[in-house]
């Protein structure tokens, strides 16, 4: 199973733990436990935006796809990957598209979000997969993009595929 599918798959594990009732929706009142458990920490005006870009007629439920909307807005354009690059690049001194492992475990365990052991270890993993001690952050950004590219392929699809039904 590739990245993009496992994130998928355990997007849709999360909804359904939510979906206490097997009918396909969550509450919105819902949605910011699904983010958490997926690892996201929105602040309560970006839950608020989601609430009235999901849920503008106040129904109080949000279906599969429209979770995976939310989960697929993290990376939109080349801007934004430009600018995930460029925040690498204030620790890579030397400009080769690595920084030294050591570094990054500190950078991710001290800076930005709160991160779990398992996930800093996991994030090293994949950032230094031959275990070098330099994590080359070029190819793990365009990585990630295209795994996020996919899924919004995947979604997009499954969207289609539900609007026939």
């Amino acid at each position: 199973m590739d990245p993009a599918e496992k994130r998928m798959k355990d997007i849709k594990e999360a909804f359904d733990q939510f979906d206490t009732d097997n009918k396909g929706t969550v509450s919105t009142k819902e949605l910011a436990n699904i983010l958490k458990y997926l690892g996201q920490d929105p602040t309560d005006e970006e839950l608020d935006n989601y609430m009235k870009e999901l849920d503008p007629e106040s129904t109080g439920t949000i279906d599969f796809l429209q979770m995976m909307k939310i989960l697929t807005k993290a990376v939109k354009d080349d801007d934004t990957i430009d600018e995930l690059m460029a925040s690498f690049r204030v620790f890579d001194i030397d400009n080769t598209g690595t920084i030294q492992t050591a570094e990054m475990r500190y950078i991710l365990i001290e800076m930005g979000e709160k991160m779990t052991a398992q996930d800093v270890k996991d994030i090293l993993k994949e950032m230094d997969p031959d275990d070098s001690g330099m994590c080359k952050y070029v190819d793990y950004v365009k990585k990630k993009y295209e795994d996020l590219q996919v899924a919004k392929a995947k979604a997009a699809k499954l969207k289609a595929k539900k609007k026939k039904k």
